[in-house]
C-alpha cells in the first residue's frame, strides 16, 4: 500500500476556494483533458465522476464521491489502471483571505509494474500540479477582483 500527502495554501478565502474546487463543470482549471459526471448529481455521495487525464497512458479514472462536507471535507474512491486510491481533501480557513488543503491519499494496485516506474511519486507529483492548478484559478479571481 502507498501513502501520499501535499498541502498548500491559497491566497483567497476559504468559501472562494470550495466553491471554484467543487464547481459542477469540475476541475475545468485543472490540466485534466476532460471529466464528466456520470451518476448522480455533482458533488452528492454516491455520485461519480469519470476523469481522461492529459498523459501518455491515456488513464481513465472513475472516482465516486464517498464523503461531503461544505467548505470542509471532499473524500473519494478513484479506480484507475488497475489501482484504487482513497483520497480524502481538506479545506481549513487560516486567515480572511488564506485557506489551506491538505489531501491525503491511499493507494494499492499494480500501475507502477506496467507503467515501469514508481507510481507513489507519480501520483503525489500529479497532485501538487492539480492543486497548483487550483491556487493559480483562485488568486487570479481573487486579484481580478
Amino acid at each position: 500500500m502507498g501513502r501520499s500527502e501535499v498541502r498548500v495554501t491559497i491566497h483567497c478565502p476559504l468559501k472562494t476556494v470550495f466553491d471554484r474546487y467543487t464547481e459542477a463543470d469540475a476541475f475545468r482549471w485543472a490540466d485534466i483533458r476532460v471529466a464528466t459526471w456520470t451518476h448522480g448529481k455533482p458533488w452528492e455521495v454516491g455520485s461519480r465522476m469519470e476523469i481522461r487525464l492529459n498523459d501518455d497512458f491515456g488513464v481513465i479514472v472513475d472516482q465516486v464521491v464517498t464523503h461531503f462536507e461544505t467548505n470542509r471535507r471532499v473524500d473519494f474512491i478513484s479506480h484507475f489502471g488497475g489501482m484504487t486510491m482513497l483520497s480524502q481533501v481538506r479545506f481549513k480557513s487560516v486567515a480572511d483571505d488564506q485557506t489551506e488543503i491538505h489531501s491525503q491519499m491511499e493507494f494499492v494496485g499494480k500501475f507502477s509494474r506496467v507503467a515501469g516506474f514508481a507510481i507513489g511519486p507519480a501520483i503525489e507529483q500529479g497532485t501538487k500540479k492539480f492543486f497548483e492548478d487550483l491556487k493559480r484559478a483562485c488568486e487570479k479571481e481573487a486579484n481580478e477582483k
